[in-house]
C-alpha cells in the first residue's frame, strides 16, 4: 500500500531543498494543481514547476514547516506554515522586504503508482498580502 503522507512530505522536503526536478517526479503526467485563493488551475508540468518555484522567488529563505495530518491509500492532507522574507516578486507584486508567516493546507490525491494527481492548496491570501504590505492589515 502506498504511504501517501510520506510521498507528500517528500515533495515538501524536495521543495525545502529547492530540488525542482525531484519535486516534479512526484507528479503524475496529468496532474492538476489548484491554487484556490488565486482561483488558478495548473495542468502543464512547466506551469506546475513554475508555480512551485514562484514561492521561492518571492521569499528566497522560505520554509514550509509541512506536517502530515491525514493519510489514506489514495490521499493525504499536509498542513504547514509558509514563512520567509519577501525579497523577490510575488506574481505582479514587487518585493516588500517584509516577513510573512502564513498557515496553509494541501489536499493531495494519488494514483495507484503513488504519483500526485491532484494538489489543492488553501491559504489565507489576505494574511499573505497584508503581512507583505500590499494591502492594509485589519484593525
Amino acid at each position: 500500500m502506498t504511504d501517501c503522507a510520506a510521498i507528500a512530505l517528500a515533495l515538501f522536503d524536495d521543495w525545502e531543498k529547492r530540488d525542482y526536478d525531484a519535486i516534479m517526479v512526484h507528479f503524475a503526467d496529468a496532474a492538476v494543481v489548484r491554487d484556490h485563493p488565486r482561483n488558478t488551475t495548473l495542468t502543464a508540468a512547466s506551469d506546475i514547476r513554475g508555480w512551485m518555484e514562484s514561492w521561492v522567488t518571492a521569499c528566497g529563505d522560505a520554509t514550509a514547516g509541512a506536517k502530515a495530518t491525514v493519510s489514506s491509500p489514495n490521499g493525504a492532507v499536509i498542513e504547514g506554515t509558509y514563512a520567509g522574507t519577501n525579497t523577490g516578486p510575488l506574481g505582479p507584486l514587487p518585493a516588500s522586504g517584509r516577513t510573512v508567516s502564513m498557515p496553509f493546507a494541501v489536499v493531495f490525491g494519488f494514483d495507484g503508482a503513488g504519483k500526485v494527481t491532484t494538489y489543492d492548496v488553501y491559504y489565507d491570501q489576505y494574511t499573505l498580502l497584508s503581512q507583505l504590505g500590499h494591502i492594509p492589515a485589519l484593525a
